[in-house]
């Protein structure tokens, strides 16, 4: 039996008027992840379709989808995102200093939202498992963060 070890790191998600922290606790031996932000404290799972490594579903702890996600490539870095809501949105991420994603709602492109997390790897799986899990969250943090407030 083994001791499930969380990796936190601080995001910060930007949906264009205000900013919300949140503090991500990876865990890449169940493919899971904790979103928390003061009343926020959820478990969020990332699922994948068989061998498509490239395609994502994201569900909560009580097993509810809320929402796919499909790279374009190998390095997911572009992709699409679709909420549970039929909200559609495109995603790119850059990885200058700290890692900064860029998800535009395809409805409103003018509607962009940004969420940042710092570099702070110790390897390369380390950076794997980020990067895996960095789009399934920002998603969450996404729909989340409209729970609270519908007007996003």
């Amino acid at each position: 039996m083994g001791i499930a070890v969380y990796n936190a790191v601080p995001m910060i998600f930007h949906d264009g008027t205000e900013e919300h922290r949140f503090t991500l606790k990876l865990n890449p031996a169940t493919e899971s992840f904790r979103l928390e932000n003061g009343m926020i404290k959820r478990s969020i799972f990332i699922g994948k379709r068989v061998f498509n490594r490239l395609f994502q579903f994201v569900r909560n702890e009580y097993g509810y989808t809320l929402g796919r996600i499909q790279y374009d490539d190998g390095q997911m870095k572009k992709g699409s995102a679709v909420t549970e809501q039929h909200d559609q949105f495109r995603f790119t991420i850059q990885d200058q200093d700290g890692i900064k994603v860029m998800l535009e709602n395809e409805a409103i492109p003018e509607k962009k939202l940004c969420a940042t997390i710092p570099v702070e790897y110790e390897n390369d799986q380390e950076k794997k498992a980020h990067l895996r899990a960095l789009i399934p969250s920002v998603l969450a943090a996404l729909i989340l963060t409209r729970e609270i407030q519908p007007a996003l």
